[in-house]
């Protein structure tokens, strides 16, 4: 019987994107884990109970967890100012369409929806916002949705030739406490650029040939039609109603696993050193070992700080090891934490404890090169995202409130500059450095300029920065004057 090399083929093929997603799967909830504190590192009953997490139900005890921190660093850096209307797109239309804009972000809360964005983005590499029509309130609806984690979140198939979005799946499980004819089953909605597709599992027993799941159709109502039309006005199609965040270069903190692992591992070696440098390990020679009559093995001494031990035999010998010198541990911790800094592109100040010595005014800025780099090119991504949001909100909104129809225009994301940022941290350590030299100046007698050439900051810049502010708030309160207030 002659081989069917298609069938043998198209199988394989299967089984590779089967495969494919086992591994994104797992990833995903990975690097959740490790931004939660959660890794993998396992500690000794003595450690344990060393640092108190003896009593904790739990494989997960111990992470000196950076993961996010490092997320962190990035999504407080990213925030949306306003929209504005492109040169070109100018005029009446255009205000009307930033003002339009201006009441979806205030209906969908915005300011906070931005950030569950960019986490989630930074964090899982990608994250997805659906856009449809809220038909209570008569306005675009944005939902955030998860990356799918296997049980359940959204995921998108591209066209390998282009590489534009084909269609987007969203899986879930059903469970409603007031209504549980449906719980137990998985909803799936497939959405298209012209349609969405709606199904449930069935029931019943059998299996499709990939994954073991038979679908069906499925209505939220009886008459509602299937699959529902995803159709503007002249009957073209919308468009995906899944908008992909996806974070330039993948998860942030993909490529610090292992060192979050090492960083781990150092800390509780450093815990290892000082609970035996602490309380060293004793011995003691000359002595013969006491034997437990009932079970034949030797006894243990328990020994506590404080406690005196007496020996008898005059032959008899203590002595104690020596401990580890704790400082080549520590050594090998900071190590870990400046990896795991230059690997991610994050200021090595933002790994200190807070009151510890943060660098100066330039210093600050010099460390902040790479991460402002990094922040602008995701502000470029997320911006063309959060535009593609309003040119889907504006068709939907002309779809159903045909009687107050905005022109769409092309509009600008504004963002706030990460520069801009960093700028206000380092004026902000400036201004403590110089009252931290006026109080030292007061107490030793030391000229400030002195003060601030020990602390690696320029006398001259600095009175030149002192003037020009001075310079300012004399002008200001100038003309407050000239105008009565």
């Amino acid at each position: 019987m002659p081989q069917d090399f298609y069938l043998a083929t198209q199988l394989a093929y299967l089984q590779w994107l089967a495969s494919e997603d086992a591994a994104e799967i797992e990833f995903v909830r990975t690097v959740r884990d490790y931004a939660k504190g959660e890794h993998p590192v396992y500690l000794t009953d003595r450690q344990k109970e060393f640092i108190g997490l003896k009593s904790k139900k739990t494989a997960y005890l111990y992470a000196h967890n950076l993961c996010q921190l490092i997320i962190d660093s990035v999504v407080e850096r990213l925030s949306v100012e306003e929209f504005k209307a492109a040169r070109e797109a100018e005029g009446e239309a255009a205000k009307d369409f930033i003002e339009q804009i201006s009441e979806w972000q205030e209906a969908n809360r915005f300011d906070a929806l931005q950030d569950e964005v960019y986490e989630a983005a930074i964090r899982d590499a990608d994250a997805y916002l659906i856009v449809d029509w809220n038909a209570e309130k008569n306005e675009p609806r944005w939902t955030l949705n998860y990356k799918n984690d296997g049980t359940q979140g959204l995921r998108t198939w591209r066209d390998p030739s282009t590489d534009k979005i084909v269609y987007a799946a969203k899986k879930w499980q059903v469970w409603n406490p007031f209504d549980k004819t449906l719980n137990g089953r998985t909803r799936q909605t497939l959405y298209f650029a012209d349609r969405v597709e709606k199904y449930i599992s069935t029931r019943r027993a059998g299996s499709d040939g990939i994954n073991g799941t038979i679908w069906e159709e499925y209505r939220d109502t009886k008459d509602e039609p299937w699959p529902l039309p995803w159709l503007d006005q002249q009957g073209q199609p919308l468009g995906i109603a899944v908008i992909e965040f996806a974070n330039p270069g993948g998860s942030e903190i993909s490529q610090i696993l292992s060192l979050q692992d090492m960083l781990n591992k150092s800390d509780i070696d450093l815990i290892a050193c000082s609970d035996t440098s602490g309380f060293r390990i004793l011995y003691a020679t000359g002595v013969s070992a006491m034997i437990d009559a009932s079970t034949g093995v030797e006894k243990s001494t328990e020994i506590s700080p404080g406690q005196m031990m007496r020996l008898t035999d005059p032959a008899a010998k203590l002595g104690a090891i020596e401990p580890v010198d704790p400082n080549f541990l520590i050594a090998s911790c900071k190590y870990w934490i400046e990896s795991i800094a230059g690997v991610s592109r994050t200021p090595h100040y933002l790994f200190q404890a807070l009151g510890a010595d943060q660098p100066s005014g330039e210093s600050l800025k010099n460390q902040e090169i790479g991460l402002i780099h990094k922040v602008d090119r995701r502000q470029r991504v997320f911006g063309n995202c959060w535009e593609d949001v309003m040119y889907l909100s504006a068709k939907l909104h002309n779809l159903y409130r045909p009687g107050e129809s905005v022109e769409i225009v092309r509009v600008q994301t504004q963002w706030q500059s990460a520069q801009e940022f960093t700028d206000e941290l380092g004026e902000a350590t400036i201004r403590k450095t110089n009252a931290e030299a006026a109080m030292l100046e007061n107490q030793l007698g030391v000229s400030q300029e002195t003060l601030l050439e020990v602390m690696g900051m320029d006398p001259i810049i600095e009175k030149q920065k002192k003037e020009t502010e001075a310079a300012q708030m004399g002008s200001e309160m100038l003309s407050t004057f000239e105008q009565g207030q």
